[in-house]
């Protein structure tokens, strides 16, 4: 078991606001952990708004001078996307074993501390990508092997001493700068492939329109398509919207947080999944449609308390591909 693990966060100054009230809320729901957020960018006034918020027990480093020193090039991103990779170069980070990085778009309603001290056997911890259930084309875009599984990067747990000994963060890297996909998490997935652990997966309950499980049985609700502070969150839960507006009240970014969710038109959206699926011969809706997210989570549940590594052929597994 882990006996020194943090978290953190990383954002430019587009998405710092809502690092910092995704960081908030983890003190909020959380046992004792060291949290930072690494930052790009930021202005002066959210800097001392995200001070304010978070106090002692995160701390706001500024890592600019760092990744303009890497000569890292984002491509058409922005340097913060890719601050993940270079945990394993970050001096803050050397005391750590354990470390766990989440979006900015993930708020969580279980102690983080439950998730930092998961008994690791490899060197990531990660859950599946729920579209990977539906939409296997990675396999044949990425150098990867037959029915290699994919995780969803928005929730990691990094096991420093064996991501340090065998290079993995290092070898991302490299990937990443080869552009072999649009996201660093393509990078992510070969270079650890083989070598992650399945997470529980209601530490990455996604609101992709598949997703059915409720917000109050997520342990961290990942909002993956539409953003509580976007001007049509769709998919957001009343619940969750509350929770933002909550944390946001005091600080000039609660006007975020003023617009309607639209969970509604989600669940909507998904009932036709069968229906278009059939009409259009569309495999994608077809096993959309079948997908029953209590059920699969069950399977790989089940999975990360036996603290197995990710199997391959999931959408097997899951029973969506029969």
């Amino acid at each position: 078991m882990s006996q020194n693990p943090c978290f953190f966060f990383a954002a430019d100054q587009n998405y710092f606001p809502y690092a910092c009230l995704a960081a908030r809320r983890v003190l909020d729901v959380s046992g004792p952990i060291k949290g930072f957020v690494l930052q790009t960018g930021v202005g002066a006034e959210d800097l001392e708004v995200g001070d304010r918020l978070l106090g002692s027990a995160v701390s706001i480093l500024d890592v600019s001078n760092f990744m303009e020193a890497t000569n890292f090039n984002p491509g058409h991103l922005t340097l913060a996307t890719y601050i993940r990779l270079f945990a394993d170069q970050l001096p803050e980070f050397e005391p750590y074993d354990h470390i766990v990085y989440a979006d900015s778009d993930v708020l969580f309603n279980r102690s983080i501390a439950d998730l930092a001290h998961t008994q690791l056997q490899a060197p990531l911890l990660a859950a599946h990508d729920e579209q990977c259930y539906f939409d296997t084309k990675y396999r044949r875009r990425l150098p990867m092997k037959p029915g290699a599984p994919k995780f969803n990067a928005g929730v990691l747990v990094f096991n420093m001493p064996m991501v340090r000994r065998e290079g993995l963060l290092q070898r991302t890297r490299e990937l990443a700068s080869q552009r072999i996909d649009e996201m660093d998490q393509g990078a992510l997935n070969v270079a650890f492939e083989d070598r992650w652990q399945t997470m529980h997966p209601y530490w990455n309950v996604m609101t992709n329109f598949n997703s059915q499980v409720r917000f109050d049985k997520a342990f961290a609700r990942h909002f993956s398509r539409g953003k509580p502070w976007s001007n049509r969150p769709i998919g957001v839960e009343l619940e969750a919207l509350a929770i933002y507006r909550q944390l946001a009240k005091d600080t000039p970014w609660a006007g975020h947080f003023a617009r309607h969710a639209r969970f509604a038109f989600k669940q909507f959206t998904r009932k036709l999944d069968g229906i278009m699926g059939f009409l259009a011969n569309d495999e994608k809706r077809r096993r959309r449609s079948l997908f029953d997210a209590e059920q699969t989570s069950r399977i790989f549940a089940d999975h990360a308390d036996r603290l197995m590594m990710a199997v391959p052929y999931p959408e097997r597994v899951s029973g969506i591909e029969r």
